[in-house]
């Protein structure tokens, strides 16, 4: 999907909520959209509410975790809106799920 919604010029995707914006998605289908403009919408609307969220924090360096931490244009357009580079790694989808199992194990 990176390399496809590299190419892309971005479409508006205004929903952050993914049924919504899923509906968007199938309506820009029917309408004929480039599919590479879809996926840079999709990028750019996601991208564009983390940084959102991670510029109220408390600031860089800046770590990307979850699903998204293993494409290139994701982070890269990431860093770009919070003016700061965005480190990860392929492990780092996984963050979650540690966290998660070292809790529970704590709570036994």
């Amino acid at each position: 999907m990176a390399d496809l919604a590299r190419s892309g010029e971005p479409t508006k995707i205004s929903s952050m909520c993914t049924v919504f914006a899923e509906s968007e998605v199938i309506s820009l289908i029917g309408r004929g959209e480039p599919r590479e403009n879809i996926a840079r919408g999709v990028i750019e609307s996601v991208v564009s509410r983390v940084a959102t969220m991670a510029g109220q924090a408390a600031g860089a360096p800046y770590y990307l975790t979850g699903g998204l931490c293993e494409n290139a244009f994701v982070v890269e357009r990431l860093g770009e809106l919070l003016g700061s580079p965005v480190t990860t790694s392929p492990q780092a989808r996984f963050a979650g799920a540690i966290g998660a199992a070292i809790r529970a194990q704590a709570l036994n």
